[in-house]
């Protein structure tokens, strides 16, 4: 009997290793599993590829060695979920910590045994958002903000019965940015990584206020695909990402791409960050998303900017001019208003209500009676018989993530001066005028770190240009709104005055645009330019004077026009002219042809410029 108990003691001892090499095994296995990966953002993107996890804030880790290691970190993970040590505050324990990896580690492996806790703060947390479907928010491109100008993403988690969306809350990735920072030193820290992106929870209604007002965007809402244990999983992540922070890039690690991350982590269907091993533009993201079947229909939302533009269309300028002295005086005057119908009032108090909101949003109005006098416009609208009195705000035909996609390659014949040239264009973003209309800001360009290569007989592949930042924003004037008109560019250019030399170019205007009819525009611009090389008198060139541009957007060709003088401020060629004209027309979908002419007059001298082209857009 005693033999029998040791061999059978020995036989038992012999089990405890091999079953140790059995669980290391399957977690080994499990800490490659992509949803896993993705749970602790070990997600790579961008020029320069991470190793481990984009989160660099340790507290977000249970193993010393979890920001490179996934597996480390996984069964520190196992090891924290199946420890019977008692522990002082369970809120502060592994379990309430990271509720998604428990989720996920119980699904894998249900027939562990699993330590439960006591999660009472995250429990509040989770029946105050009280989830029951997800919504995917898409601000449209503002260019006045330089880390919106591609757009912006954000979630919407919809409460269980709850059918008033700003009541909901949402769920915000962006960078925490310092007011102190201008605007030189914010987008070169936006470039590098030099921001900390934080994860925000917060009401629903001051991000749409926000967006809406602060920043005059039209909204888009879609509702994603999820099934219930998937929004389930989505908010314990969330709880999880609370209080830690990622470096934020502007055009790889930025709000879009870190959403993408979230639902890959609540989901182990979806492969949705990969897809993006560079730069992740927002509408490109939506793209993805809507390819992956993750997007249902579209909610759309218009504008401040769009509300106005809408009534002013549908009153009379005699209204429009009451509207006005009904929100700027600081004595209200109503003998005007009882002058005309109920219809009529009833539309003029709408206006005179957004036009007092939109100054106030602004807040650069020195009106300090607006707010009162919002709350007064309000309160005689209610009193009047007349509920609707504008037609709604159309939404566009072609929605933002519908547009063209936003890369672009192309080959050009050129001609300057008479000497012939082909040419090969690249644009890794996002859209200039010419480009087919649907789906972008009427009058806008944004495009970064795009340019061409050129060639002609033997001689070498030389650079045509290349633009560091090229911004255009033609906002159109109405009556009661004056938008501003800016420009900004730095490129290297082939400077036609200096026998074609390679020169790096600064230039920039502001003014006034005005809409002529449904598809154009016509601007007004003073510019400026500061133009850099050895063959220029001292090194350099100063330039400033009036610009013109028209405009005109079909829907399958677009026509630009411009003529600008400039005047040499170092007197070296007195003066400039320049007239050009370009044309484009989209033969399908993702392709276009473009002519174009370039005609350029000193006090000495002039030039001329042709170019035929084709585009494919990717």
């Amino acid at each position: 009997m005693r033999s029998l108990a040791f061999f059978s003691c020995l036989a038992i001892g012999a089990t405890f290793p091999q079953a140790h090499a059995v669980e290391d095994s399957v977690l080994s296995s499990l800490a490659q599993d992509p949803q896993w990966l993705s749970m602790l953002h070990y997600d790579k993107v961008g020029v320069v590829k991470q190793v481990g996890s984009q989160i660099e804030d340790p507290n977000f880790f249970l193993s010393s060695e979890g920001q490179i290691s996934a597996k480390a970190e996984l069964l520190a993970t196992y090891k924290a979920f199946t420890s019977k040590l008692s522990v002082q505050n369970p809120n502060e324990s592994a379990q309430c910590r990271f509720p998604g990896r428990l989720a996920w580690l119980q699904a894998k492996l249900p027939d562990r045994d699993w330590v439960e806790r006591s999660c009472s703060d995250f429990e509040e947390w989770r029946l105050q958002l009280d989830a029951e479907k997800i919504f995917l928010v898409f601000p449209a491109a503002y260019l006045n903000s330089p880390s919106s100008m591609y757009g912006h993403t954000l979630f919407r988690v919809k409460k269980h019965g709850n059918e008033t969306p700003l009541l909901d809350y949402a769920v915000n990735y962006a960078a925490n940015t310092d007011p102190e920072d201008n605007q030189l030193v914010f987008s070169y820290k936006g470039l590098t990584g030099g921001y900390p992106g934080v994860l925000s929870v917060m009401p629903y209604y001051q991000k749409v206020k926000e967006y809406n007002f602060l920043e005059n965007r039209d909204i888009w809402e879609y509702e994603l695909s999820l099934t219930p244990s998937e929004v389930d999983q989505f908010v314990r992540h969330i709880w999880e990402m609370k209080g830690t922070s990622m470096p934020y890039y502007f055009f790889s690690q930025n709000c879009s791409y870190q959403l993408l991350t979230m639902l890959d982590a609540a989901s182990p269907r979806l492969n949705l960050a990969s897809q993006f091993s560079i730069w992740a533009i927002p509408a490109d993201t939506v793209r993805e998303m809507k390819r992956q079947g993750v997007l249902d229909e579209a909610n759309y939302r218009p504008s401040t900017l769009n509300k106005i533009q809408n009534m002013l269309a549908q009153v009379s300028p005699k209204q429009i001019e009451l509207a006005k002295n009904l929100v700027e005086p600081e004595t209200l005057d109503l003998s005007q208003l009882n002058q005309l119908s109920v219809v009529q009032q009833a539309q003029t108090l709408d206006v005179a209500y957004e036009y007092s909101r939109y100054l106030s949003a602004r807040k650069k109005s020195t009106l300090s009676h607006l707010s009162s006098r919002s709350i007064k416009l309000l309160s005689l609208r209610s009193k009047l018989a007349a509920p609707k009195v504008f037609e709604a705000v159309e939404p566009p035909l072609i929605r933002d993530d519908q547009g063209h996609e936003t890369a672009r390659v192309g080959v050009a014949a050129e001609s300057r001066n008479g000497r012939g040239y082909g040419v090969l264009d690249y644009r890794p973003s996002y859209h200039d005028v010419l480009d087919p209309k649907g789906g972008y800001l009427k009058g806008a360009e944004l495009s970064m770190f795009g340019g061409s290569l050129r060639w002609s007989g033997s001689e070498q592949l030389q650079v045509n240009h290349f633009n560091f930042v090229n911004i255009h924003s033609m906002a159109p004037r109405n009556a009661l709104m004056l938008p501003k008109s800016w420009h900004v560019n730095a490129s290297l250019i082939r400077d036609i005055t200096l026998e074609d030399e390679l020169v790096f170019r600064l230039k920039g205007g502001a003014g006034v645009t005005q809409q002529i009819g449904q598809n154009s525009l016509l601007a007004f611009f003073w510019n400026g330019s500061a133009s850099a090389d050895n063959d220029y008198h001292d090194g350099y060139q100063l330039e400033t004077g009036p610009q013109i541009k028209w405009i005109w957007n079909g829907e399958v060709s677009n026509l630009s026009s411009s003529y600008q003088y400039l005047f040499d401020v170092n007197r070296h060629n007195a003066e400039r002219q320049e007239v050009k004209v370009d044309y484009s027309h989209t033969i399908a979908k993702g392709w276009q042809w473009r002519v174009g002419g370039q005609y350029s007059k000193t006090r000495d001298d002039e030039w001329g410029v042709t170019q035929l082209s084709v585009f494919h857009y990717f």
